[in-house]
């Protein structure tokens, strides 16, 4: 029997609790509010990238605003696959890659593609807050493995939970929320547990590793996708995070070309992808990405924030995870209640996430797309709200302006 809505209330509410907070706020502090909350970036995207979507648009010959073939455009799939081989290293066919309007819908064609009801997959927590939601609609049991206290993997864990129902392992790399960037050496050791695992079990053990982060890598640090080091890997992408055009929705699953039975896997990928009805890319975004694909968004700006944000809150008192890339920031809660601390920041008029949402309680996550002037005006109000917190409370360093 499939799911109900009602069957996926617990994976519902938190969010739906968020958004009515955010309204709230919204509608008490207008453009006073300073939104840290979801990554939207307010600057938007770059004179480059916009160009490029007024040339594409603007065109109206032929067949350039047409039906596409399941599975996407084949110049544009080709150049994903050409950007691809040059990243890995590993010889990718245009048909290893399967565009999708973004990251939710590959991860719903890849779920569809490689799981069935009653196979379980292991998702290390904390997790994009959408992960279970979409494989406990398509009734595949999900089993939640909590990170180490680093927020990087812990092996042992993750090979105690595998079991002979487990047919794969998802997370993101770099992860959201916490920003971590997971080393060589552990994707290495996580590949060895999986190759392990599928000898003891007969079985096939997929990875899908969300990459949507890949290219936000502001501290410089080396990304090490799990293509690298094992065949059974699957790669989502979305082109929104690095183009600063999330609502455009635009992505890709990339199988990778050492996959066991590569053929039926595309097959059935692409397959999917017409069976959702909802799962195909438009052609103009399509077009777009043909010349943005090997775009590199400029990220200065972005370590320098982070740098001095991180250094902020430090210097406030709070406990501040060790993240490497993307948008986010996250934070140990002073507090048990998560989301308690949400709405007092709220009450001042700023707007994070609580942890809950991503199957951690006890922390929030700050999301730095905010205007620079904004996110300066935020960092008082973290100061102010954990003195507040304080039974006793005592004077601690101020925060220090941004630089």
């Amino acid at each position: 029997m499939s799911n109900t809505i009602t069957d996926l209330e617990p994976l519902l509410q938190p969010q739906e609790r968020l958004d009515r907070l955010i309204a709230a706020t919204f509608r008490r502090f207008g453009p006073r509010i300073v939104d840290l909350s979801y990554a939207n970036p307010y600057e938007g995207p770059s004179a480059e990238v916009l160009a490029v979507l007024r040339r594409v648009a603007a065109e109206r010959s032929g067949l350039s605003l047409q039906y596409t073939p399941y599975g996407g455009r084949t110049s544009t799939r080709c150049a994903v696959a050409t950007r691809l081989i040059r990243e890995y290293s590993l010889p990718f066919h245009y048909r290893d890659v399967v565009m999708t309007t973004g990251a939710m819908s590959a991860l719903n064609v890849a779920f569809r593609a490689l799981f069935g009801p009653g196979d379980e997959v292991i998702v290390p927590t904390p997790a994009w807050h959408d992960y279970p939601l979409y494989l406990r609609n398509l009734q595949i049991p999900v089993r939640f493995v909590p990170l180490a206290a680093d927020k990087h993997f812990d092996i042992n864990a993750v090979a105690a939970a595998i079991g002979p129902r487990t047919r794969g392992l998802l997370f993101s790399q770099p992860c959201c929320p916490t920003g971590v960037l997971y080393t060589q050496d552990e994707i290495t050791e996580l590949s060895r547990v999986l190759t392990s695992a599928e000898r003891r079990f007969r079985t096939s053990i997929h990875v899908v590793s969300d990459e949507v982060h890949r290219h936000m890598i502001w501290s410089g640090q080396p990304f090490y996708s799990p293509l690298r080091s094992y065949p059974r890997t699957l790669s989502i992408y979305s082109f929104g995070k690095a183009l600063a055009l999330q609502g455009q929705r635009i992505g890709y699953v990339a199988v990778s070309p050492r996959m066991p039975d590569l053929e039926a896997v595309r097959e059935r990928i692409e397959r999917c992808v017409r069976v959702m009805g909802f799962g195909a890319p438009t052609s103009l975004m399509q077009q777009v990405i043909c010349d943005l694909v090997d775009y590199q968004p400029p990220l200065e700006a972005l370590a320098a924030m982070q740098r001095s944000v991180r250094q902020n809150l430090q210097s406030c008192g709070y406990e501040v995870c060790d993240g490497h890339a993307g948008f986010y920031v996250y934070v140990k809660s002073p507090i048990q209640d998560d989301f308690r601390l949400c709405e007092l920041l709220a009450a001042r008029g700023v707007l994070v996430v609580p942890s809950t949402l991503f199957h951690d309680p006890g922390y929030i996550r700050l999301s730095l797309t905010a205007r620079h002037k904004s996110i300066t005006a935020a960092l008082p109000v973290f100061d102010q709200v954990l003195r507040d917190l304080r039974e006793e409370p005592r004077e601690q360093p101020a925060c220090m302006s941004l630089c």
